[in-house]
């Protein structure tokens, strides 16, 4: 069973969330900057993780194709080998940066998802989850006015908690 996931087979958010789920990123410089203090975050609740080859994991699918979209918000994703538990944050940038290609806003909400390579399918229902989350009519504007990291995953959790 996917983490979160209930017996009815809906995968929820809560579950897999924790205080340390959410940050409020100040004054990055770049896309890269926001990647790596996403990294530094996933590697706090990773045992003998490399804040580093995350980072460069999340890099290397931002490579491949840019995960913002045109609501400004970003997805970066990565599923790393060997890994027990998947992590999943949610960050407020300020000021938005770009994440690749300049015809779509720069991000300033970025949900991050680190999953198992060996189990991508909790990788995929993980993140049509954010994605359902993110398309409920006010959901993003209810996240983007959370004043602290604690507000911003509790905005998350209720938006979570709404969908059932």
């Amino acid at each position: 069973m996917v983490p979160g996931q209930t017996r009815e087979g809906v995968v929820r958010l809560e579950p897999i969330l924790n205080p340390n789920s959410a940050l409020i990123i100040r004054d990055p410089a770049d896309r890269d900057a926001v990647l790596a203090a996403l990294a530094e975050a996933a590697a706090a609740r990773i045992a003998q993780a490399d804040a580093r080859a995350i980072q460069e994991a999340l890099a290397q699918r931002e490579a491949q194709t840019p995960t913002a979209t045109p609501e400004g918000v970003a997805f970066p994703h990565a599923m790393i080998e060997g890994l027990e538990r998947t992590v999943l944050l949610v960050a407020r940038v300020e000021p938005a940066v770009t994440f690749g290609g300049t015809d779509l806003p720069a991000p300033d909400l970025v949900f991050c998802m680190i999953g198992a390579a060996e189990k991508p399918w909790e990788h995929v229902r993980l993140l049509a989850r954010l994605a359902r989350v993110a398309r409920t009519p006010g959901a993003l504007d209810r996240l983007r006015a959370a004043d602290s990291a604690e507000a911003l995953l509790e905005a998350l959790v209720e938006e979570d908690r709404a969908h059932g």
